[in-house]
């Protein structure tokens, strides 16, 4: 199952009796990204419920023709031959999504932030996808992000919305301010990170503080071994 066929299966306006139609016939039998020419009998006996020598559950052709109308508003089938204009039984249909790949993996389970975690190789097509073009990363980069929401344990997030994270934090670090050349637009654009300047102004105010104090305690320890 492909993620864009998890998507549209889960959605609140499908039906249960869709849903295993489309799961437990019309895709198992399927030639390729075809279905099989829809067998009305064979789908009402595939769709009852049994119990006791009598039906406890059993589809109409109508609500059949209902089931499959909703497959179709779903975008998980479109139609592709139809011999009867009204029902679908001979019908055969695309399956839409059968092919349609994802960014990712269908979802998984969610997860804290551990020391092992590395992005997966679908990290660069998500990038792409949200516009940071060189995906490019070191281990410092990496081990600041994951220090980071290490200090966090109470967050879980999946492996596709971590790397999601990870792109977000990479975008903001490349991300600087430009004057555009002519006839480029203005706003933030990327480029490679800035050479590095030294340390920032708060970074030597604290170091000369570290040093002021260091020489204060220094000048009183000599003051009591006089």
């Amino acid at each position: 199952m492909t993620p864009a066929e998890y998507q549209a299966l889960t959605s609140p306006q499908l039906s249960h009796p869709a849903r295993s139609l489309y799961l437990l016939y019309l895709r198992q039998q399927a030639r390729g990204e075809l279905t099989q020419p829809l067998d009305y009998p064979g789908l009402g006996k595939a769709l009852a419920v049994q119990g006791e020598g009598h039906y406890r559950y059993r589809v109409t052709p109508a609500e059949l023709t209902a089931l499959v109308d909703e497959l179709c508003r779903a975008g998980l089938l479109s139609l592709h031959d139809r011999p009867h204009p009204q029902h679908y039984h001979g019908a055969r249909f695309r399956l839409a999504l059968k092919q349609l790949a994802g960014l990712a993996p269908l979802p998984s389970r969610q997860f804290a932030m551990h020391p092992e975690w590395r992005p997966d190789d679908q990290f660069d097509g998500l990038a792409r996808l949200c516009g940071l073009l060189d995906s490019h990363f070191d281990e410092t980069e990496l081990g600041e992000f994951i220090a980071y929401w290490l200090g966090r344990p109470e967050v879980f997030e999946n492996q596709h919305q971590w790397m999601l994270k990870f792109v977000r934090k990479l975008k903001n670090q490349r991300s600087l301010r430009r004057t555009p050349e002519p006839g480029e637009p203005a706003g933030y654009q990327q480029g490679p990170p800035a050479a590095a300047a030294g340390p920032s102004k708060r970074a030597r105010e604290m170091m000369a503080e570290a040093r002021r104090l260091q020489q204060q305690c220094q000048g009183s320890s000599d003051e009591k071994d006089t």
